[in-house]
């Protein structure tokens, strides 16, 4: 079986491809000489993730009685009938809405917590701060 490339996220960079100075680590996010971006951190790929699952879940939320049947809830209705009282399929499409709603937001932090950190390393290598 053939070996698949590393995908462009993963690949070690030997050189920055905006001015072409080698890089000392080759898992930096950002080049020590002009503050390039390198790589995507791990933490805005699960932002990314977390965003992509909220689509689902919209996605979910208002095609879901016509794609698929709702789950018959008659085990889980003991449990749930305290909670939410008996739960109909508005609500559990109501359900998905409001998750994707989380997730999203959850997705936008994360990712934002991602390009906080590259830009924080650029800026220190721009304001001439040395290696990040």
């Amino acid at each position: 079986m053939p070996l698949l490339p590393r995908p462009p996220w993963a690949r070690p960079r030997e050189r920055c491809p905006n001015c072409l100075a080698k890089t000392p680590d080759e898992r930096a996010l950002v080049c020590d000489r002009c503050g390039y971006q390198l790589r995507l951190p791990r933490i805005a790929i699960a932002g990314l993730a977390l965003i992509a699952a909220s689509l689902a879940s919209f996605f979910v939320s208002v095609f879901g009685g016509y794609l698929f049947s709702w789950p018959d809830l008659s085990l889980v209705r003991p449990l749930l009938q305290p909670l939410i009282g008996s739960p109909t399929p508005a609500d559990l499409a109501n359900l998905y809405f409001w998750a994707g709603i989380v997730l999203v937001l959850a997705g936008m932090a994360t990712a934002f917590g991602g390009a906080r950190a590259v830009r924080r390393k650029s800026d220190r290598v721009l304001s001439g701060g040395g290696p990040a």
